[in-house]
C-alpha cells in the first residue's frame, strides 16, 4: 500500500460518502499470507541460541559503557549566581548558571559537590539597580558600612564570604566584606 494514497474504504454499495458520515473498519484477523512467508523465511534462516556466559559478559559490557558516558564531576570550579534573599541561606535550586543582573551572589564551589562554596557580589550584577534599593537585598549575605553621605554609586568586593550546604540550601557561615564607595 502506498502510505501516500488513503485506502479505499470497503463499501457494500456505491453510495457517495457524505459530510461527518463515518465508517467501520473491520479488524485484521490474520497476518496476510505475504508478510507471514517473510516472517518465516527469516526465522528459518537464522536461529538463535543466547550462551549465559555471553549475555552476562554483555551485560557488564554495557554497565561499564554506562558509567564511563555519565556526566564526569568537573575537577575544576563551579560558579553560580543567586539572588540575596532576606534570610541568610538560599535553596541550591535558586542557583543559575547564568549570570543574570538581578543576582547579586556570585556563588564559586572548589567542584560540583562540594558542600563549601565562597561567595562574592557578582560584577554581572546590576549596581544601579542594587543601589536604588538602597542595598538592603545585600545585608545577609555582605558586611559593608554606608558612606556618610549615604550616596554612592559603586560596590566593590573586599573579601569572599562563606557558605555551607546543610538540607539542600547554603547557609553563611561568614559575610562576604563589600565597599561602597
Amino acid at each position: 500500500m502506498n502510505p501516500t494514497t488513503p485506502p479505499i474504504p470497503p463499501s457494500g454499495d456505491d453510495q457517495p460518502l457524505e459530510t461527518g458520515q463515518t465508517i467501520e473498519w473491520a479488524a485484521p484477523t490474520s497476518t496476510p499470507p505475504a508478510i507471514q512467508e517473510l516472517i518465516d523465511s527469516t526465522a528459518a534462516d537464522k536461529e538463535v541460541s543466547i550462551d549465559p556466559d555471553a549475555r552476562a559478559e554483555s551485560l557488564e559490557a554495557l554497565e561499564t559503557a554506562a558509567v564511563a558516558a555519565a556526566p564526569v564531576v568537573s575537577a575544576g570550579p563551579v560558579h553560580y549566581y543567586a539572588p540575596a534573599p532576606d534570610v541568610p541561606s538560599i535553596e541550591h535550586r535558586k542557583l543559575s548558571s547564568n549570570p543574570l543582573p538581578q543576582m547579586p551572589l556570585l556563588i564559586t564551589l572548589p567542584h560540583a559537590a562540594a558542600e563549601t562554596a565562597q561567595f562574592s557580589f557578582s560584577p554581572q550584577a546590576d549596581q544601579s539597580r542594587i543601589i536604588g534599593n538602597g542595598v538592603r537585598e545585600l545585608k545577609e549575605f555582605f558586611q559593608f558600612e554606608l558612606p556618610p553621605t549615604e550616596q554612592f554609586t559603586t560596590i566593590k568586593n573586599l573579601t569572599p564570604g562563606r557558605l555551607e550546604k546543610r538540607d539542600d540550601a547554603w547557609h553563611v557561615v561568614q559575610k562576604a566584606e563589600i565597599a561602597l564607595s
